[in-house]
């Protein structure tokens, strides 16, 4: 409901932006007491990462909905895309010298689209549409935060960052959980396909945890192949460097970098999730069986069409396969061993015939 025209004069004479109320968020009153306060003093949010990541199409979507409402995560919103120049590389700030250049190195694209140039208050249309995002205050906090970081070490940085986004989200209050968050966790879909990314975000998170969606080729294709024009272009040759690559990184960060089964996740979630958690040193919640994204329910992002629900949709492992003949074969001569490859060392080994 729209609060009374009577009171929403008193606060636009403030400056204040009049948003719906929604029985999941703070109650009116402590979300106005929570704005003004903001101004005087933040909470900071110092957590390493967990990235779910792999190439679009793999899951890495359904993992982050999976874990979003576990009561030892701080969920970032969306996509995480702070490389430069796309989501696929890592920052490597080194040669930003001055604040604002570091802070324009890492505004996120999704949120760069938004919010520069607009007024300064601007209410999201994402599933996040009852969060009230202050792209200044986010800025002001950056650049407060990051003149004490004269030195300059990126995780620091890094840390300054998460900190002015989650304390920018004005009526929603990410410290009620503030002592058991023990992972900053989003989806970095491609981080995968270039080595230097996996060994960029290791170097600033060496405690943080990369989760590798993989799929069955096949299935993945007929998925991806019409999905964007990169991966009708390339799709298959970026798949084949996933794999590489995961192959490589489970060898040399063995305590950082996980594969995990899709297939076996669709089929059985508990158990996957159960042993995800467990790598990650976090505690099994039943709430991380299902998909969700607080306050609303999950989107099932399908290339076959967008459901809303509160279960793991298991058709996505029997859908119908069309790809060309010759996609086909490549991928049978050139993809399926190395997939095979990572399926052994996989979080949880997909349920053999």
């Amino acid at each position: 409901m729209i609060y009374s025209a009577k009171y929403a004069r008193r606060l636009k004479k403030y400056s204040v932006p009049v948003f719906q109320s929604n029985p999941y968020l703070l109650s009116v009153k402590s979300s106005y007491r929570l704005l003004f306060k903001r101004n005087r003093e933040y909470n900071t949010f110092n957590y390493p990462l967990l990235v779910t990541s792999g190439l679009q199409r793999s899951g890495t979507h359904l993992v982050d909905n999976l874990l979003r409402n576990h009561h030892q995560i701080l969920s970032y919103y969306g996509e995480l895309q702070i490389g430069k120049p796309n989501k696929y590389h890592w920052p490597d700030l080194k040669d930003e010298t001055s604040l604002k250049k570091r802070f324009a190195a890492l505004v996120p694209r999704n949120l760069a689209r938004k919010y520069l140039g607009l007024r300064k208050y601007h209410k999201s249309n994402s599933a996040h549409d009852n969060f009230i995002f202050d792209f200044n205050f986010f800025r002001k906090i950056f650049l407060e935060l990051e003149k004490k970081n004269e030195n300059f070490i990126q995780r620091i940085t890094l840390n300054n960052f998460f900190t002015a986004y989650f304390n920018a989200y004005l009526n929603c209050n990410h410290s009620n959980f503030y002592d058991n968050y023990k992972y900053i966790a989003a989806p970095v879909p491609g981080l995968t396909i270039i080595k230097k990314s996996i060994e960029g975000f290791i170097r600033d998170y060496p405690e943080g945890k990369i989760f590798i969606l993989i799929r069955d080729p096949i299935v993945w294709w007929n998925s991806a192949r019409n999905h964007t024009k990169n991966l009708k272009n390339n799709g298959l040759e970026r798949y084949e460097k996933t794999l590489s690559n995961t192959i490589w990184a489970q060898d040399k960060y063995n305590n950082s970098v996980f594969a995990v089964s899709f297939d076996q996740l669709i089929q059985n979630t508990e158990e996957s999730i159960n042993s995800l958690l467990k790598h990650a040193g976090l505690e099994f919640n039943e709430i991380a069986t299902y998909p969700s994204r607080f306050p609303a329910y999950a989107n099932d992002n399908s290339t076959f069409g967008h459901k809303k629900t509160r279960v793991i949709l298991k058709d996505k492992i029997k859908r119908e396969v069309n790809i060309p003949q010759k996609d086909r074969l490549y991928i049978e001569a050139k993809i399926y061993p190395l997939y095979e490859k990572v399926l052994e060392s996989c979080t949880v080994n997909p349920v053999k015939d």
